[in-house]
């Protein structure tokens, strides 16, 4: 253990004068980057000085670790400084001096630069900080910047025109006033730097000098930038010849044509693959029919899958009408995809969600019909009789299923196969033992009316049991439903309240992407939260 120990000290002082090399290397980085700034930053300051001639401002040059290139005052730049410095925008009366357009841009510059200057001398290993006053230096610098940034971004009326100084060197103060924003907020980024814990002080420190280096030199490159185009575009050049319109259509038509032949001659290839899977569903359809009439119901399977279709499909086209484009034609067509295959799986699920709620029915009518049995036999009744006694004084669907069973015997069906068709019908565990005990009872016989005495008892206890788990489950049940209700809700009021902007969201590609992604994770939820609280008894 000792000796693990001395290795994991050897190994630390070997790798710490390497972690040092490397944070003084990086800090030497960023102070290079920020001198840099400082020399783009000081060299728009001084173009826009109008005590300096112009015939000193024709080159100036960077230093060599800045890369050493040479810089010319654009020809635009001297008309516009002239116009600028006749523009007096502001008078500040406790220093009697009317400021021109010029002076603030200036002092925006002059700002900035100081604040680079600060950062410089703060990096400099060599020069001890004393930290109050670094906090202070930054307070000044960003109340300066903030003052400086209000008084460019206010537009002048004089003489019934308009003045907009963010219109200024040919469009180029629109951009640099953004940018000044941006350095402005790391400013603060920097003042807010010095509360943080100690451990991440120097990390947010450095990163937001880093910040205004990389801000500054963006820009000095909107200065010499090429200024944004104010003149409308040659629309001549836009316009498409009877020629070039002709062309686009004979491709849209061979496109389509390629196309349909692509899907013919997929179809042709999986033709007995697609025939069989046609048989197999109509095979499944007619079973589905069968089942919906078992269950009293009568309907056209092909209605369901229909519906369901027709809605994905008018979904679709309400996306894809708002999307426009290309997109909106691939909205459309996975709408319609997603509908189909809802379409082929809803009639087994509706089927499902019939036959429980129907059985969950039959088993709160089932223990006043176990009486009614066991009331029958004691007056001398068969169960035939018996069974015929509850279709008639009980309400459907139990009336319905025992009448069914009855009228399946009259027609020459043995009782014990017309009771297996009951319980195939019916998903109802309590009807299943029932049936068991009648055809048990017929087979090697017994009393029945002891039986069902003790099946009424056990259904009252199981009932007693399943009311108070759902009142415990509750809670599980409500969490469900809010889950999967309260965002729609949530939205639809935002619709409300902004529907503009949510109706351009939602219609969008990322908008359609984070819904279709909610609507799963919702729905993972809601199956969590149901299942926490589905408790068989």
């Amino acid at each position: 253990m000792i000796k693990k120990l001395l290795f994991c000290c050897i190994g630390l002082l070997a790798v710490a004068p390497v972690w040092g090399d490397t944070a003084a290397s990086n800090s030497e980085k960023l102070r290079t980057r920020v001198q840099c700034a400082r020399e783009r930053v000081y060299i728009l300051y001084e173009l826009f000085d109008v005590n300096i001639p112009a015939e000193q401002k024709k080159e100036y040059k960077l230093s060599s670790k800045c890369g050493g290139r040479m810089y010319k005052a654009p020809a635009w730049f001297g008309p516009e400084l002239e116009r600028m410095e006749k523009n007096k925008v502001v008078y500040v009366p406790d220093e009697k001096t009317t400021y021109s357009e010029v002076d603030l841009w200036r002092q925006a510059f002059a700002n900035v630069n100081l604040y680079l200057d600060r950062a410089d001398q703060s990096l400099n290993p060599e020069q001890p900080i004393v930290l109050s006053r670094l906090v202070r230096e930054y307070v000044g610098n960003r109340v300066n910047l903030v003052a400086t940034l209000d008084r460019l971004n206010k537009d002048l009326l004089r003489g019934g025109q308009l003045v907009v100084m963010k219109d200024s060197m040919e469009g180029r103060a629109r951009s640099m006033l953004a940018t000044l924003e941006l350095i402005n907020n790391e400013f603060f980024s920097t003042i807010e730097s010095f509360s943080s814990p100690l451990s991440q002080r120097d990390k947010k420190y450095h990163q937001a000098v880093k910040a205004v280096a990389l801000l500054s030199n963006h820009l000095f490159s909107q200065f010499f930038a090429a200024p944004l185009p104010t003149q409308n575009p040659d629309l001549s050049k836009l316009r498409t010849t009877r020629a070039d319109r002709f062309f686009t259509l004979l491709l849209i038509v061979l496109g389509a044509l390629f196309a349909g032949l692509f899907v013919y001659s997929l179809i042709n290839i999986k033709r007995d693959d697609i025939l069989r899977a046609y048989g197999d569903y109509r095979a499944k359809s007619e079973a589905w029919a069968e089942d919906f009439n078992r269950q009293f119901i009568t309907i056209d399977v092909k209605y369901i899958v229909l519906a369901a279709i027709c809605l994905c499909g008018l979904f679709g086209l309400f996306i894809g009408w708002n999307i426009g484009g290309f997109m909106g034609v691939f909205a459309f067509l996975v709408c319609l995809i997603i509908g189909g295959y809802i379409g082929v799986r809803l009639p087994a699920s509706v089927l499902e969600s019939l036959k429980r709620s129907r059985g969950v029915r039959i088993n709160k009518q089932l223990m006043d019909a176990l009486i009614l049995l066991s009331n029958s036999l004691r007056s001398g009744m068969d169960i035939v009789q018996g069974f015929e006694l509850v279709s008639r004084d009980m309400l459907p669907p139990i009336a319905d299923e025992f009448g069914l069973v009855v009228k399946n015997y009259q027609l020459g069906t043995p009782f014990e196969q017309a009771l297996d068709g009951l319980t195939e019908r019916v998903e109802s565990r309590m009807l299943a033992y029932v049936v068991k005990a009648i055809i048990i009872q017929r087979q090697v016989g017994g009393n029945l009316t002891v039986i069902f005495a003790r099946l009424v008892e056990n259904i009252r206890e199981e009932s007693k049991l399943e009311e108070k788990l759902q009142a415990m489950t509750a809670q599980q049940k409500i969490q469900s439903i809010v889950v999967s209700i309260m965002p729609f809700v949530m939205m639809g009021v935002m619709f409300v309240f902004n529907p503009t902007q949510m109706l351009s969201f939602y219609t969008s590609f990322i908008g359609i992407f984070v819904f279709m992604f909610c609507c799963i994770w919702i729905f993972i939820g809601m199956m969590i939260l149901r299942k926490m609280g589905d408790i068989r008894v």
